[in-house]
């Protein structure tokens, strides 16, 4: 019975002072033990290294270590750059990295991840995303000059503005309007706007400027086409390589080449 009651104690004292330490207004207010800027902190401390608990995250400047936040304040910490591992319900930070876990959702505003990302729902980054990254509805790097690299996974969609690198996989469909180079596969849709390098892998339907290497599809659609393309319909302004289909266009053969059932090729000059 006495151990119940001091069990009880404790944690009405240590969620008392977790409760006073919480910063509403975002004015750095927290509790930090031995120091203010290193050790353990609870609250909204601007600048610390080690491990760092706070309700929500708001005008941040810098954490080292271990961060661990539980709700967001939204556009009110786009700041932060958190070097280490951040932990919360929907961390958002400027950068961020190494290792990032939200339960809902992890956010850059317009720095970079890096490392292993991994989110419930949705992952954004107005930034680069380096790494392996994991989201169970979206992940995109919306920046203007923004990329994808390492091992990428989304249940649903996946989109980077300037390239898409190494393996990325999407239950729906994936895109850039840039490059996609290595190895991309999804259900429905692959789409890389200048050039595809490597291999593109979906049942419905495949689109770039240039395809470099294996493009299997539905419907490989591409102004020029060096390599394979293997699908129900292959299109091609410019073949450098063999399409296999029940139908094949290749808009640089003579004339009576150009559509042709089961297979068509042509290896002239570029």
């Amino acid at each position: 019975m006495k151990r119940t009651i001091v069990s009880i104690l404790v944690c009405l004292l240590v969620g008392s002072v977790a409760a006073i330490a919480q910063d509403l207004v975002c004015t750095g207010r927290a509790l930090n033990f031995p120091s203010k800027k290193y050790g353990i902190s609870i609250g909204n401390s601007r600048e610390f290294s080690g491990v760092r608990i706070n309700f929500a995250d708001c005008n941040v400047k810098q954490v080292n270590g271990l961060n661990i936040t539980f709700w967001l304040k939204l556009y009110q910490n786009q700041e932060a750059v958190v070097n280490g591992i951040n932990l919360g319900v929907i961390p958002t930070a400027k950068a961020m990295g190494p290792i990032n876990i939200g339960l809902l959702g992890v956010g850059s505003s317009h720095g970079n991840m890096s490392g292993i990302t991994i989110a419930g729902f949705v992952l954004g980054s107005g930034g680069d995303i380096n790494g392996l990254s994991f989201s169970g509805l979206l992940t995109m790097a919306d920046g203007n000059s923004s990329e994808i690299s390492g091992v990428a996974i989304s249940g649903f969609g996946l989109g980077a503005n300037k390239a898409i690198n190494g393996l990325a996989i999407a239950g729906m469909g994936l895109g850039t309007n840039g490059e996609i180079n290595g190895i991309a596969g999804s259900l429905f849709y692959i789409k890389g706007g200048k050039h595809v390098r490597g291999i593109a892998l979906t049942a419905g339907y495949l689109e770039a400027d240039t395809l470099s290497g294996i493009g299997i599809a539905g419907y490989v659609k591409t102004k020029s086409s060096n390599g394979l393309s293997l699908g129900i319909c292959n299109q091609a302004d410019e073949l450098h390589g063999i399409q296999f289909g029940l139908l094949n266009y290749a808009g640089n053969n003579p004339k009576e080449f150009r559509m042709l059932p089961l297979l068509n090729l042509h290896f002239g000059k570029k």
